[in-house]
């Protein structure tokens, strides 16, 4: 007994070892315009190119830092592996402006400004501005495109903080476990791939990835097959089955669209507490089952500027359970009602504790179907909806009206249930506390 004591210190002791070992040999190389690709990459000697950068094995708990005022030209291909505990992390250093990247060549990774090979890799506080759609006269279709492209069995990967401007794709993720979070993703007008597939902020490919906390703004373009098309959030590929994907507490507003779930084998998406002002519509389901839709703040508010005009679009009867949201109409909208341009829709799914409102009286009846258990036609009492603050005001019918859920915290990142119950909608009411805009709510 006591031999197994002992062996079992030594290897608790030399996993201690190899951890510190690992953290130990960690490196730091620096990249900036003004450095030489003769140095050895420190902050007093850096690099100079991306290319420098592609020439490197770099190691788990690596990190490579981008000078910030700066912009470099040429693809990143990340293609060494992190590890759980000690990524490979490329960032930004000093202050200002974050770092831009810049890859106008089809011929090198298809365009792609970083493409991802590797797992256990950290993109964190990069800009992105003015990259490639597709081109088939080049060779490079619509799913190869992407500022930031994932590649398959690049798992556990982040991208965090970082802006993308004016790019048909901006993160396009065919690895699993990723997370992308907490960018700012906006003002793309162009086609992805002329004439049916508008810009894109964010696809996704495989399954178990986690799409959160970002802001998507501006992404349509008008004209084509539609009228018009474009999107913040794609789930797809219909060829790839997909299940475990979370999209939660993300902003998006004048987009074509908030999400769109391709046809095929997709299940077990999980799509909670976003906000969305947006064209055209809010969810497409052309697939899916067993997807849950849960304390969205959902304003359809807009003009139809395509042909196709709706809240949800549902292509098979699958059990999708909408509960806990809050829906504004206009314009003769209703919740589960419709014209596709696609086939037709099959509204009856599972719906309750929803709160549903038509802003400017165009439709009686904004549900379009008998109302579910806890569903209310009623205006929900925002605090200052033409400011568009859409926290709830004191005596909201809202408040407490909600099921049970299991997530932890609202878009303000407040306890769920703040009081007695969850709240319908996004936002959980505090009372008198400051909310995000810096006024009270009273």
């Amino acid at each position: 007994m006591r031999i197994y004591y002992v062996l079992f210190i030594a290897i608790f002791l030399s996993l201690i070892l190899l951890v510190f070992l690992s953290v130990l040999s960690a490196s730091t190389y620096y990249v900036t315009p003004d450095g030489n690709d003769d140095n050895p990459g420190t902050k007093n000697l850096p690099w100079k190119t991306i290319k420098k950068v592609n020439q490197q094995i770099f190691l788990p708990g690596d990190t490579i830092y981008f000078a910030r005022n700066t912009r470099f030209f040429g693809g990143l291909h990340i293609k060494n592996n992190g590890t759980a505990e000690n990524p490979i992390v490329f960032t930004a250093y000093e202050t200002g402006q974050a770092p831009q990247l810049v890859n106008r060549k089809y011929e090198f990774l298809h365009g792609n400004v970083i493409q991802v090979s590797g797992s256990f890799i950290i993109i964190d506080g990069l800009f992105f501005k003015d990259t490639l759609p597709a081109n088939r006269s080049k060779g490079v279709r619509a799913r190869q495109t992407g500022a930031i492209y994932i590649t398959e069995c690049a798992d556990y990967n982040v991208v965090r903080n970082c802006e993308f401007e004016n790019c048909p794709m901006a993160i396009q993720v065919y690895g699993e476990n990723c997370l992308i979070t907490q960018n700012f993703i906006h003002d793309c007008n162009i086609f992805l791939d002329y004439p049916s597939w508008g810009p894109v902020g964010i696809m996704v490919a495989t399954s178990n990835n986690e799409i959160s906390y970002n802001h998507i703004r501006n992404y349509y373009a008008i004209g084509g097959s539609f009228g018009a098309d474009g999107g913040a959030l794609e789930i797809d590929v219909s060829d790839i089955p997909k299940e475990n994907i979370s999209v939660h507490h993300n902003y998006s507003e004048d987009n074509e669209g908030f999400l769109e779930i391709i046809a095929g084998d997709i299940k077990n998406v999980h799509i909670h507490h976003n906000i969305s002002e947006d064209f055209q519509e809010f969810i497409f389901f052309w697939g899916g089952s067993d997807c849950i839709v849960a304390n969205n703040t959902v304003l359809c508010t807009k003009p139809k500027n395509s042909r196709v005009h709706v809240v949800f679009s549902f292509a098979t009867d699958s059990s999708v359970i909408v509960r806990n949201n809050i829906f504004i109409v206009a314009n003769g909208l209703q919740v589960f009602a419709g014209d596709s341009v696609y086939e037709a829709n099959h509204y009856d799914q599972h719906h309750y504790n929803n709160i549903y409102h038509c802003i400017d009286g165009s439709v009686q009846d904004p549900v379009a179907k008998p109302l579910g258990k806890g569903d209310m036609i009623i205006d929900p009492m925002f605090l200052d909806f033409n400011r568009r603050d859409l926290h709830l005001r004191p005596g909201s019918p809202a408040i407490d009206a909600g099921v049970q859920v299991d997530t932890k915290f609202d878009f303000d990142g407040n306890t769920i249930p703040f009081t007695a119950a969850p709240d319908i909608g996004a936002y959980e009411y505090v009372g008198k506390l400051v909310n995000t805009k810096g006024r009270k709510i009273e």
